[in-house]
């Protein structure tokens, strides 16, 4: 599994910043581990530490944006859609996250997530071993905001996520819809 992972994190790296910087990390980081190579495999983690530290951005900042940039792959997009029919109920579905993603990915430790409704906060506790996973949370649920249209303040403290959302409608939301349309000819469809 942690190939797959590996290689999300290359495919974020190539989509956001280009073909050319991933070869030059995976040339740097074959000189650094003395092996021959010609993609991230097995480095995602130093890759990403790697253009953190060019970007002037924390290790978590970077995971962060992975997660906002998984909400943009419409197949994830979807699925991610399907836990609400708006911001607040799709915040409200994120304990169903993990059983979820273990149908589709076994092998992937997806952590516990703990949902807590708060008066004016929905508070998420995630419950990980792998310090990564919370910055990778709250890009999702950014990504997710933004998806949804909703305006939120998103903070993390120790475990938790609070997330406070200010305005459910800020801005129209990206279309969706469970299913396609059906074209009608002729009286049927």
């Amino acid at each position: 599994m942690n190939r797959l992972v590996d290689r999300t994190i290359e495919e974020f790296l190539r989509m956001t910043y280009g073909d050319d910087l991933v070869r030059v990390l995976a040339d740097e980081l074959a000189l650094q581990e003395g092996l021959p190579r010609d993609d991230l495999q097995g480095c995602g983690r130093q890759a990403l530490a790697l253009v953190a530290a060019q970007m002037a951005k924390s290790q978590a900042e970077m995971f962060e944006d992975v997660g906002a940039w998984l909400t943009r792959l419409e197949p994830i997009r979807r699925l991610l859609r399907f836990s609400g029919r708006d911001f607040r109920d799709f915040l409200l579905g994120l304990e169903e996250l993990p059983g979820r993603a273990h149908l589709v990915l076994p092998l992937l430790a997806v952590p516990e997530l703990t949902i807590t409704r708060l008066t004016g906060a929905i508070v998420i506790t995630v419950r990980a071993e792998d310090p990564d996973w919370q910055p990778v949370l709250i890009g999702l649920v950014r990504g997710m905001a933004d998806d949804y249209g909703a305006l939120c303040l998103i903070d993390a403290d120790g475990p938790d996520i609070r997330v406070e959302i200010w305005e459910e409608r800020f801005a129209e939301g990206r279309n969706f819809r469970l299913s396609s349309e059906l074209s009608v000819q002729g009286g049927r469809a």
